[in-house]
């Protein structure tokens, strides 16, 4: 039983820290956050790897660096200081009853380890739960099985062609498997090596946006490895399933999943909009056919939908995507973190007498990393921002007026008005808002104004504009601004 308790207090150690982590980059994007709690659940998975095979003290050192070794270092702190350094006979008066209260809790703690009838009640418990979360686990994997059996592979049309195209340019380099499913609104994917992207039978009579959004969407999954991921956390809920925040974590993984699909998606020049009532449209055919329960990314899931829709539509949502040295430069800050708890030795304090001064220095350890953890969650902002940091502020785009021009744009493409539009005598203003980088490229596009038969031609020209770099105080910054493009039909006679 101390084994179990010992990996559950490493366990929940990891994945509490990364859900802070998650709160303190709420202001960050839904990819940021997505990578912390991925970066979390490994860890937590490999936590009993460093318990079998710890790292030795030296070695901690030289991987963590100073200032996560300095947040986990013992310091004088109420619980471990000695009399005369707490600063006076009131101050070692007050820390007396917390290191009795941490001896005694050491004390219960190893009483019921040592108590061989309790601990052979508590693994079986622990035994017949974790058994029952990996039936439930291996039956919903089989009904995955069973739908891609009574699935038909996509081979024939214009739909193969196009999942292909958009999987090159999304970077999806390994192929995609493109099936129509049995089940009526059902958009989901998972595999690893060749991916399943599971469509509706219905999606064949699709309009062509329709089945980009969802493509582009379940690509992004894909792209990422999500149900590797979700497995993971699965994994990881089955073996502590009476633990909580093993729950959170595989609910926020999943969460943060779908809102980084969706930004992926907006990033791709769709406009939120028409976005939003794809997804409510494929939610109400969901509805229809009941509750299904699939452990696989599923696009259209009703529980997530409200708060998706409106982060979708909120045009101040932070949508940057994670670059790949974004990703690197975070895991030298987050993987340390993980291998340093994962690697603590506690089983010791568990098994030794009620007086363990090595519980007392855990303690202690615990509570100068609280003390340190908004630093090593600066450090990470720090990282994840990268070197267009300014001042402590995130580099955020800058609006063109008050000061700052308009870019001056070097490779114009004019807009193509539809044939369908101009044959229906379709006209009007489409008023833009997009992003030029500090390279000069446009990203990040909404419709202020829309006109649907003419919005993706305005979006498709402008996003390939280009501009020379805005510069602030010498450096290269990003800016907002708006685009306004007509569309007239010509008079009769031209």
């Amino acid at each position: 039983m101390s084994l179990l308790a010992v990996l559950t207090v490493k366990v929940s150690a990891i994945l509490l820290l990364a859900l802070i982590g998650v709160r303190g980059l709420r202001r960050r994007s839904a990819a940021a956050r997505h990578w912390l709690l991925a970066v979390g659940v490994v860890s937590a998975c490999a936590a009993p790897v460093f318990h079998v095979a710890p790292i030795p003290p030296a070695a901690r050192v030289a991987a963590v660096g100073p200032l996560v070794f300095d947040a986990v270092r013992p310091r004088a702190c109420a619980p471990c200081a000695e009399p005369a350094d707490a600063g006076g006979p009131g101050s070692a008066a007050a820390a007396e009853p917390a290191v009795s209260r941490t001896r005694r809790a050491a004390a219960a703690v190893g009483a019921v380890a040592r108590d061989g009838d309790v601990g052979r009640v508590v693994v079986t418990i622990w035994l017949v739960g974790a058994a029952a979360s990996v039936g439930v686990l291996l039956a919903g994997l089989a009904r995955l099985r069973r739908i891609r059996a009574s699935s038909r592979r996509v081979t024939d049309g214009p739909w193969p062609g196009r999942c292909a195209e958009l999987a090159r340019s999304c970077g999806l380099e390994r192929g995609v498997d493109l099936r129509f499913g049995p089940l009526p609104g059902l958009a989901a994917t998972w595999g690893w090596r060749r991916p399943v992207v599971m469509l509706p039978a219905a999606s064949s009579r699709w309009s062509a946006e329709r089945m980009r959004v969802v493509l582009l969407h379940e690509l992004a999954h894909a792209r990422r490895g999500d149900w590797l991921l979700q497995m993971a956390a699965e994994a990881l809920r089955c073996v502590w399933w009476f633990n909580p925040l093993a729950w959170t974590v595989r609910a926020r993984l999943r969460r943060e999943s779908e809102h980084a699909a969706d930004d992926f998606v907006l990033a791709r020049g769709v406009p939120a909009a028409t976005c939003a009532a794809h997804l409510v449209e494929l939610a109400r055919e969901v509805r229809k056919q009941g509750r299904t329960r699939l452990p696989a990314p599923a696009m259209a899931r009703p529980s997530h939908l409200e708060r998706r829709l409106s982060t979708m539509l909120n045009r101040h949502t932070n949508r940057r995507p994670m670059t790949r040295r974004a990703r690197f430069r975070s895991l030298a800050v987050l993987a340390p973190i993980s291998v340093l708890v994962a690697s603590l030795q506690v089983a010791d304090a568990v098994e030794q007498e009620p007086a363990s001064e090595r519980v007392v220095e855990l303690v202690a350890r615990a509570a100068a990393l609280q003390d340190e953890l908004q630093t090593v969650l600066d450090e990470l902002q720090t990282v994840l921002d990268g070197p267009g940091r300014r001042d402590g502020r995130p580099n955020e785009p800058i609006r063109v007026g008050n000061g700052i021009p308009p870019p001056a744009k070097v490779h114009d493409v004019p807009p193509v008005y539809p044939a369908a539009a101009r044959a229906a005598g379709v006209q009007g203003v489409v008023i833009l808002e997009a992003t030029v980088d500090p390279a000069g490229a446009v990203s990040g596009i909404d419709v202020l104004r829309s006109v649907p038969e003419l919005d993706e031609a305005a979006i498709a020209a402008v996003e390939q504009w280009r501009y020379e770099p805005t510069l602030v105080n010498g450096a290269p910054v990003p800016v907002l601004m708006t685009v306004t493009i007509a569309f007239r039909a010509p008079a009769s006679g031209e």
